[in-house]
């Protein structure tokens, strides 16, 4: 059985939390998946990190696993594109942030070390799909929906096929070949992209 989500424990009457540490934690516990997998972190070493004591981690998550669910929650921030952009703009905006988000940010590294502790702890990568990879997707949708109500876009494109497009693609030429994604890549990318999905109408 795959035991449930842990949500955070509600704050203790008294003295408010700092919201500076409950920051300096999360981002510690991140970095931590980022360099050592989630076998390798320990709430000692992200305590160091963050400069705080175990017991004020203890304290806000009683288990590892508690702090990883956080840490993921909150350290893979990935904006919106703008309502308004066109669907071609709006798409591009979203490559850029899933590199961002993906590479740049450590994710696709946490993404591994959750990969091969999956049997040991399962639960913890339906996680990492909740809240890193199932937000982008919606805004997916969101870019495609709009898109084809302007008549940007044809009205039988799949968002889970665009989605797995892009992310299949930043994958590959990152991790796979362990290349960088420069202006060209990012633009030959859309250009790909935009022409399986584009109504082929000028609006």
């Amino acid at each position: 059985m795959v035991p449930p989500i842990a949500e955070p424990l509600a704050p203790a009457r008294g003295r408010p939390r700092d919201v500076d540490v409950d920051q300096r934690i999360l981002a510690s516990a991140f970095r931590q998946l980022v360099q050592v997998g989630y076998a390798g972190l320990s709430i000692e070493s992200v305590a160091a990190y963050a400069g705080v004591a175990k017991t004020t981690i203890y304290r806000r998550y009683p288990t590892k696993r508690d702090l990883v669910i956080a840490a993921l929650r909150e350290s893979t921030p990935f904006p919106m594109p703008a309502l308004d952009l066109p669907a071609r703009e709006a798409l591009e905006a979203f490559v850029r942030g899933a590199i961002a988000m993906l590479i740049e940010s450590g994710a696709f590294r946490v993404l591994g070390s959750l990969l091969v502790e999956d049997q040991r702890h399962p639960g913890l990568l339906d996680v990492f799909r909740e809240r890193v990879l199932f937000p982008r997707r919606a805004m997916v949708e969101a870019i495609i929906q709009r898109g084809i109500e302007r008549g940007e876009l044809r009205a039988d494109v799949d968002p889970l096929i665009v989605i797995e497009m892009i992310a299949g693609a930043v994958f590959a030429h990152h991790v796979i070949l362990g290349l960088g994604g420069d202006e060209a890549w990012i633009a030959s990318l859309v250009d790909h992209v935009w022409s399986a999905i584009h109504s082929g109408e000028s609006i």
